[in-house]
């Protein structure tokens, strides 16, 4: 994913200094963000960094905790007052870019901002029409995460198929109990392991990528949400309903007193939060490990969510969109920048910057191990693209509604699959 030739990036460097001159005069940009104390400090020591050695530059920090910083950016945007550069959730594009016309088009500031840094899966989840709505500051995939102990005492290998999840869900409950399951994947984790065996075995995604309505048909709807009910019945994943009675129907996994006391062999994580897991476990990190990725033989994709979670966008509006594109592309490819902010916003989506973690030792063991296997399903083109409008929170809503009423059979696939359909198709015209 990350093969890169010397000759580009020295052209690269070429061209930024030849655009050097063009800061001579002082310049202002204002960058805005949200995130927690930590972050703020580690950015604020970035563009002090940046400042230094770009003498004419100032930028102007404007950062928040999240709780309004969507609201207040939206009432910006109506002013046309916008920062000239805003962290965004790449949920967000399709509501601040529709169409592409948004937010600066990236392509424009190539000689400033590395693109080739960036895989190419990324860059096109941030391509609205045409036009690169924003520079990916890091990337993230589900995997399958487990506990080691549990499979340990049950002697059971970890699957590689979804055949060997069901026998090691049934050996594990033989050997070690009714409270033993090989997974627990929170509600979210229901709806997205279940998906991607859907998508191993008829190789569409649920949301047409590009387009905005359901790309799946009833029976392959149905088809998805019946292996979903396969896998509960069948103690592959803790159920919704069982996690409901004891407290936390969406409760991370860390906080349920089964994970912490083994019980839970594993569970679907992201592999930029895979070591938020271990925080409860006796043994940390050293209890957890990465299994292979389930798949159907000879599936064509993988079915695994991997996208950006944040982008740095520049306003349309910028009176100085070449300072805020080399901002840009310091933030996300220098590798002093990289050792300050570390994985504070994300695992670094940028070549330059995971080389410098990872060969610092900056990320822990088993994280490398987790974004690795990322790369390499990627790199074998078996990471699909979703669509923007996937993780828009009425579908996210509609999608859990759906699959706790599944869960505690107040409906029925056969039932749920036509709703699903019509309800997503109708939300999705109206975004």
């Amino acid at each position: 994913m990350f093969k890169r030739k010397t000759l580009a990036a020295l052209t690269f460097t070429a061209l930024v200094s030849l655009t050097s001159a063009a800061f001579a005069e002082d310049t202002s940009i204002r960058f805005a963000w949200w995130g927690n104390e930590a972050r703020a400090a580690n950015t604020l020591k970035v563009i002090k960094l940046f400042e230094e050695k770009n003498p004419g530059i100032t930028v102007k920090a404007e950062y928040s905790g999240y709780d309004g910083y969507q609201t207040r950016l939206s009432t910006q945007f109506a002013g046309g007052a916008e920062p000239d550069i805003m962290q965004m959730l790449l949920a967000w594009l399709p509501m601040f870019s529709k169409n592409g016309d948004g937010f600066a088009d990236i392509n424009k500031f190539s000689n400033l901002i590395n693109l080739e840094e960036f895989p190419k899966t990324t860059l096109e989840q941030v391509t609205v029409g045409g036009k690169i709505q924003g520079v990916p500051i890091g990337s993230t995939g589900f995997l399958f995460l487990y506990n080691k102990e549990p499979w340990q005492k049950a002697k059971i290998a970890y699957p590689k198929t979804w055949d060997e999840l069901f026998e090691a869900a049934k050996l594990m409950r033989e050997r070690l109990g009714d409270e033993y399951y090989p997974l627990d994947p929170t509600t979210q984790g229901s709806f997205l392991i279940s998906l991607s065996w859907a998508m191993q075995k008829y190789n569409v995604n649920f949301i047409d990528p590009d387009e905005p309505k359901v790309s799946m048909n009833e029976e392959q709807v149905t088809d998805w949400l019946r292996f979903f009910k396969r896998l509960e019945n069948e103690h592959a994943l803790v159920s919704i309903r069982a996690r409901a009675a004891m407290g936390g129907a969406s409760k991370p996994t860390s906080q349920m007193p089964d994970w912490v006391e083994g019980k839970w062999g594993g569970v679907y994580s992201q592999d930029s939060t895979l070591t938020s897991r271990a925080d409860t476990l006796t043994g940390g990190l050293d209890q957890l490990e990465v299994g292979p990725y389930i798949m159907l033989p000879d599936a064509k994709t993988a079915g695994t969510m991997s996208r950006t979670g944040f982008v740095y966008s520049i306003s349309k509006h910028s009176k100085q969109p070449e300072a805020a594109a080399k901002f840009i592309n310091f933030l996300t490819t220098d590798p002093e920048a990289a050792r300050i902010i570390g994985t504070a916003r994300a695992i670094p989506a940028s070549k330059t910057q995971w080389d410098v973690l990872t060969n610092e030792n900056l990320i822990p063991a088993i994280q490398k191990i987790g974004t690795g296997q990322i790369m390499e399903l990627d790199e074998k083109g078996l990471v699909p693209r979703f669509s923007l409008y996937f993780e828009h929170p009425l579908i996210y809503k509609l999608l859990f509604n759906t699959f706790e009423e599944l869960s505690f059979d107040k409906t029925t696939p056969e039932e749920a699959a036509p709703k699903l359909i019509k309800e997503a198709n109708r939300i999705l015209s109206r975004l």
